[in-house]
């Protein structure tokens, strides 16, 4: 079973940059940070990504686009699931990659679910 991810959990775009995420709730905490729910992972953006160079057609993470994997079944905080440590998905970059973002570090080793 997956840790859920939390405000601790280290996510990176397939070119070495941090994903920078948001939680929009604190009723879900884990050893004090709140949980992320996927709607989150929505929002998340990429600030730094190093993927560039326009002369061969690159273009930036900039922001996560989708969540393809990773989504709990079970644990939900008000109707949106939680997201997992198998989470992974998507960006804006070019060019697109099937799995433009992962889960370096849950953060946390306390909480797991489906």
């Amino acid at each position: 079973m997956p840790e859920v991810l939390t405000t601790a959990s280290v996510l990176t775009c397939a070119h070495g940059a941090r994903v920078l995420v948001t939680a929009s709730q604190s009723a879900l905490t884990v050893d004090g940070a709140p949980a992320l729910l996927v709607t989150d992972l929505l929002t998340a953006t990429v600030p730094a990504c190093p993927n560039i160079d326009a002369s061969k057609g690159q273009a930036p993470c900039v922001k996560v686009t989708a969540v393809s994997v990773g989504a709990s079944r079970l644990l939900k905080v008000s109707g949106t699931p939680v997201a997992l440590a198998t989470a992974k998905g998507t960006t804006q970059a070019v060019p697109v990659l099937p799995f433009a973002w992962q889960v370096e570090d849950p953060g946390q080793t306390l909480l797991r679910t489906d």
